[in-house]
């Protein structure tokens, strides 16, 4: 499978996802002009996206599907609380409901849903898996990775997980306090603190790639980031496992291939895959 993370911070989420000959994106926070720039930076062209896959309604995760959607007959697929805190245009635009906490199929992608605890309508996080049985986790935009979700993004072979803020630099910056109470709040983003504390508890055998997402511009740095990972790394013994990396914010990260380590397991049939078409 290939992944290449476009853009993640606050000014913008999408990551491409290919294998097997069928390419979506997660995430549309970037809009049409820009997603094209961003695939070219990796060698793809936005000719090869076959659908649009939402996390949430907020506008750095949204921004740009509806207007990707029609510019390029690409049909968006989202939970029903997310269509209906959306502003997208049902009447212009092909979306396909999927229930959270399912699975379900784009090409020979199996989408596996899993919902997350953040201040919006139906949130989900997802575990992508390709047809030789490689999976890779995204999830950013968590207050709290509970049980349900770490369960979700283990047994990874790739997994691309927030690591949004440094609790001392969101405590001592300039947001209102409303905002860092919003922030710090379970339905809020993950702190640094946090997110090594729940990938302590994802990482298996078989990952073998770790991205850390959406950093905040002014309440995080990559090399506070990426030290600390490094440092749980080394305690759990797992630097040689595993390739660490951070994504950018105003540009492309590159391209991952990210491949199954163990046999691949029977295919399942996908559940829930009859959903409604607006």
């Amino acid at each position: 499978m290939i992944v290449a993370p476009l853009s993640s911070g606050s000014a913008g989420n999408s990551y491409y996802f290919e294998s097997d000959g069928t390419s979506i994106l997660v995430d549309a926070g970037l809009g049409p002009r820009e997603t094209r720039k961003r695939l070219e930076q990796v060698g793809k062209t936005i000719e090869q996206v076959q659908a649009i896959v939402i996390t949430h309604e907020h506008y750095d995760h949204i921004r740009g599907a509806g207007s990707i959607a029609r510019k390029y007959h690409i049909p968006i697929y989202l939970t029903q609380g997310t269509l209906d805190a959306s502003r997208i245009n049902r009447d212009v635009t092909t979306t396909i409901v999927f229930p959270n906490d399912s699975t379900f199929t784009i090409g020979e992608l199996n989408i596996h849903a899993r919902r997350t605890l953040h201040d919006a309508a139906d949130p989900a996080c997802f575990v992508i898996e390709s047809r030789d049985g490689t999976r890779v986790g995204v999830a950013s935009d968590l207050g709290h990775a509970d049980a349900p979700v770490i369960r979700h993004l283990s047994d990874c072979d790739g997994l691309f997980f927030e690591a949004n803020h440094d609790l001392d630099m969101l405590r001592m910056g300039s947001y209102p306090w409303s905002l860092k109470r919003r922030i710090m709040s379970r339905f809020g983003h993950l702190s640094n603190d946090d997110s090594m504390t729940a990938v302590q508890r994802m990482i298996g055998a078989d990952l073998k790639n770790l991205c850390l997402i959406h950093l905040s511009q002014k309440n995080n740095h990559e090399s506070i980031v990426r030290d600390m990972a490094t440092r749980l790394l080394s305690r759990l013994g797992a630097t040689n496992q595993l390739e660490l990396s951070i994504a950018k914010q105003f540009e492309a990260t590159g391209v991952y291939e990210i491949a199954r380590r163990r046999p691949a397991r029977p295919r399942l049939p996908a559940l829930n895959t009859q959903m409604a078409l607006f």
